[in-house]
């Protein structure tokens, strides 16, 4: 009789252990995956609606102004500012790229000193537009003067000098760019973070199975269904933090979809930009030959990559940014598949305890 007391003691202290242990391992699995799956989807409703939307602003406002310099060119050299003054498509691109910084403004989660560089580049633009202004009334009145053709250049020299427009753009673009690479590398998002969750998971299944390897020798019966079921759902959990890995899949390829559209963006970029600045050469050629050497500009038109590539690149940035939002939406599932564990534990152990009362 003694030696049975002994043995029922044991049994039921080790069962109240299984049980607290149980319990307070799902707790933590509950915690870790809901603080894991929550870093991700932060980060990825971030990359969506902020870093990469930023990026293209910066790429827009910088293609905008090229292509706003460009037109002034081809009005002057064509005379039809004459008529119509710098052009319509010329106004297009100059309202663009204005809007483009302001949007920037709004969606930048890079620092505090984006705003200040952006109101740099909004001052900058604002006289670049009073140079262009001010070369339409010097031809007004008098198409042959080479005053005009200076204010031309000193406007374009505005954008494209050290520490110019497009400079300060570039520099919005790199500081974007990091901002973007940080939130993919750092805090929730580095490797090792999944550490946090995957160890825990995986003890927990091993305690779940050492729960029942214990049950089935110990009360001579093979199956415990409470526990099964509650090892099937912290298996659907595992199962369902998959969608984890693939959203962070999908952020790594959104960030080096972007690295291709920054470089398939710049090159048309750069193309129109080298358009532009030989027609400017021309032009100052033309206003004052031989006598204008130090104004002079040429620059051979590279090859720019066709509009539907750099469509294209930007719906593959906008696909997998979106895809990477989609993939974490299951976190309510996630949850419940937990707390329905944590209830199924007990009703596994409740009755073997209660034999040993």
């Amino acid at each position: 009789m003694r030696r049975f007391r002994i043995h029922s003691g044991t049994t039921r202290t080790a069962l109240w252990r299984a049980l607290v242990v149980l319990e307070l391992a799902l707790l933590i699995v509950l915690g870790t995956s809901a603080w894991v799956f929550q870093g991700t989807r932060a980060t990825a409703e971030r990359v969506g609606s902020h870093s990469v939307p930023s990026i293209q602003h910066v790429l827009a406002a910088h293609a905008a102004l090229v292509e706003a310099d460009q037109a002034a060119v081809a009005s002057f050299r064509s005379g039809a500012v004459g008529l119509t003054g710098p052009g319509e498509r010329y106004q297009n691109q100059i309202a663009l790229a204005g809007q483009s910084l302001t949007q920037l403004a709004v969606d930048s989660i890079a620092g505090a000193g984006v705003g200040q560089s952006i109101q740099l580049v909004q001052g900058q633009l604002a006289a670049y537009s009073g140079l262009i202004e001010q070369a339409d009334a010097h031809f007004r009145k008098d198409p042959a003067s080479v005053l005009a053709t200076a204010d031309l250049w000193y406007a374009s020299r505005l954008l494209h000098m050290p520490d110019g427009i497009l400079d300060q753009l570039d520099d919005l673009l790199a500081v974007e760019q990091r901002a973007l690479d940080d939130q993919l590398t750092a805090g929730r998002m580095a490797p090792g973070w999944m550490a946090v969750w995957i160890v825990p998971a995986a003890v927990l299944l091993g305690l779940l199975v050492a729960t029942q390897v214990f049950l089935s020798r110990r009360f001579r019966r093979t199956f415990n269904p409470p526990l099964i079921a509650a090892t099937l759902a912290v298996l659907a959990l595992a199962a369902g933090m998959s969608s984890d890995v693939a959203a962070r899949r999908e952020l790594t390829a959104t960030r080096q979809a972007g690295a291709t559209l920054v470089g398939v963006w710049q090159a048309r970029i750069d193309a129109a930009d080298q358009r532009g600045q030989t027609m400017l050469g021309e032009a100052v050629a033309q206003a004052c030959p031989g006598a204008c050497d130090d104004l002079a500009i040429a620059k051979a038109a590279g090859e720019s990559p066709a509009e539907e590539t750099l469509t294209a690149r930007i719906k593959d940035v906008d696909g997998h940014a979106a895809a990477a939002a989609a993939t974490t939406g299951r976190l309510v599932l996630l949850l419940l598949a937990a707390l329905i564990a944590m209830a199924l534990v007990p009703l596994g152990l409740y009755p073997r305890i209660d034999e040993y009362r």
